[in-house]
Parts: structure tokens; C-alpha cells; sequence
């Protein structure tokens, strides 16, 4: 990021740009945007005899796959998901907390990838010992006490919440 910064892209040191390539101009990155390796950002480009530049924006906890484009005056929403080797269009709004792939890029499903309500779950918390022992609390429980019956039973019934999460709309 440091180097991105030297060369003029308005990023933030939360973001992770990876071995991207990233127009210096007219782009607005949110915090915690990851830009996968080979992916491309553009606020500018040539088609045919006609320069375009547009401002583009992406938002909050995006992430960009490999070697996807992101095209000039691209809005990408807040917890969205451009899928690797996909392309928008030049100035395709992408709605927030949705998938999107393909060329052009288009809706695939929800993205449940920032549902998992951490933040509300701790609250605000100054001290580090406590944010570990409620981290613990709510992820780390052992299912020592539970015999074999339940937990296979405990088991099944995640893998069909992922099947029903999974499934296309």
C-alpha cells in the first residue's frame, strides 16, 4: 500500500491492493477493500475512438478477485463481491452485499460473508483480555459435554443451512 501511495492512489492503509494495477485518479476505495493479484481498476480508458473517464467509487469490505476490471465510473457497494476474471461495465452500479460475476458482471447471490454479527456480539471493548475471553465464549465452544449422537446430529443440520445458503435465487 505504501508504494500505491507514492504514486498518488487515495487509498487507506486497511486496504490490501496486492499486485494490481490501480488508476492514480478518480478512484475512491473504502476501508478494508482487498484487490486481488491481476485485478484491474480504472478510472480512464480508450474504446474505440472515445477516451472515458468517470470517478470510481468502491466501497466498505469490498473485495475484488483476481484478475478481475473493475471499468470507469463503477460504484460498487458496501460488502460486495466482484468474483475473479469478472468485468463490469463502464459505469455499472454493483448494489451492496451482493455477488457478482461473470462477464459483464452480474448478480450471483447474497454475500453473507460480513453476516456473521461479530461486531455486534462483542460490543465495544478497550480491553484485550476481555475481547479474547468473549471471542472465546462465542466461537471456540467445545462440544466435549454433547455425546456422539448430537453432534453428528449438530453437524448435519449446518451442512443443510449451508446447502440452503448456497443455493442460487
Amino acid at each position: 500500500n505504501i508504494c500505491f501511495k507514492m504514486f498518488g492512489v487515495k487509498t487507506k492503509m486497511t486496504n490490501s491492493l496486492f499486485e494490481g494495477w490501480v488508476d492514480t485518479e478518480l478512484i475512491e476505495f473504502g476501508n478494508n477493500v482487498v484487490v486481488g493479484q491481476g485485478a484491474i481498476v480504472q478510472s480512464a480508458c480508450i474504446i474505440g475512438n472515445l477516451l472515458i473517464m468517470r470517478k470510481t467509487v468502491i466501497g466498505d469490505d469490498v473485495r475484488i478477485g483476481s484478475h478481475a476490471v473493475v471499468m470507469p465510473g463503477t460504484h460498487i457497494g458496501h460488502n460486495s463481491i466482484l468474483a475473479a476474471n469478472s468485468v463490469t461495465t463502464v459505469g455499472q452500479v454493483l448494489e451492496r452485499d451482493w455477488i457478482f460475476v461473470g462477464i459483464p458482471a452480474k448478480k450471483f447471490k447474497k454475500n453473507y460473508f460480513f453476516e456473521d454479527g461479530l461486531e455486534n456480539k462483542l460490543g465495544h471493548v478497550k480491553d484485550v483480555e476481555v475481547l479474547r475471553e468473549k471471542y472465546e465464549e462465542i466461537y471456540t465452544k467445545r462440544y466435549d459435554d454433547l455425546k456422539l449422537k448430537e453432534r453428528r446430529e449438530l453437524r448435519k443440520e449446518k451442512k443443510e443451512e449451508e446447502k440452503k445458503r448456497w443455493k442460487p435465487n
